[in-house]
C-alpha cells in the first residue's frame, strides 16, 4: 500500500495565503522556523504557488512593511516572527496596525510543546529558555483574533 504524501504546517499554510490574496510574508526567522523553510522548500519544488517571503532585518521592519503595504494597495498582508522575543519585539506594531485598523495576518512560531518520543521534540536548551506560558498575551489586546496550532 502507498503511504499518502504528508504535508507539513509549513508547506500548507503558504499556498492558502497565496489564495487569501496575500503576496508577501514579512518574515523575521529565528530557531522555530526549519520545519517552515522545509514546508516551503517541498511546496517550491512541486511547483505550488507561494506568496513571496522577504526576509527583513528586524520585527519593526517587518511590521511596518506589512502596514505600508496595506496603506499603499488595500490588501493585508502576512508577517512571520520568532518566538517569545520576536513576538514582543513586532508588539508594538501589531498595536499601530491596529489603531489604524490595518488588518494583517502576524504569526509567531513557538518552541516544542514535545520534550521527547516525536520528531521535533526538544534538542537543545534554547526550547527551554524560549518557553512562554501565553505568548499571545504580548498582541492579544491588538488582535480580532487569536489561535495556538498544536499536534
Amino acid at each position: 500500500m502507498d503511504s499518502e504524501p504528508s504535508v507539513t504546517a509549513g508547506g500548507a499554510i503558504f499556498p492558502r495565503l497565496k489564495a487569501l490574496g496575500v503576496d508577501y510574508v514579512f518574515v523575521n526567522s529565528g530557531t522555530d522556523f526549519p520545519p517552515i523553510i522545509e514546508g516551503l522548500a517541498q511546496a517550491a519544488a512541486e511547483g505550488i504557488e507561494l506568496p513571496e517571503a522577504l526576509v527583513m532585518p528586524h520585527e519593526h521592519a517587518a511590521m511596518g512593511m506589512a502596514h505600508g503595504y496595506y496603506l499603499m494597495t488595500g490588501q493585508p498582508q502576512a508577517v512571520m516572527l520568532h518566538t517569545n522575543v520576536g513576538l514582543a519585539n513586532g508588539a508594538i506594531g501589531a498595536i499601530n496596525a491596529a489603531c489604524e485598523h490595518v488588518p494583517m495576518i502576524l504569526m509567531s512560531g513557538r518552541t516544542p510543546v514535545t520534550e521527547a518520543g516525536r520528531f521535533g521534540s526538544r534538542t537543545v536548551p534554547i526550547g527551554w529558555g524560549q518557553e512562554m506560558r501565553d505568548q499571545t498575551a504580548l498582541v492579544r489586546e491588538a488582535c480580532k483574533w487569536d489561535y495556538e496550532l498544536r499536534f
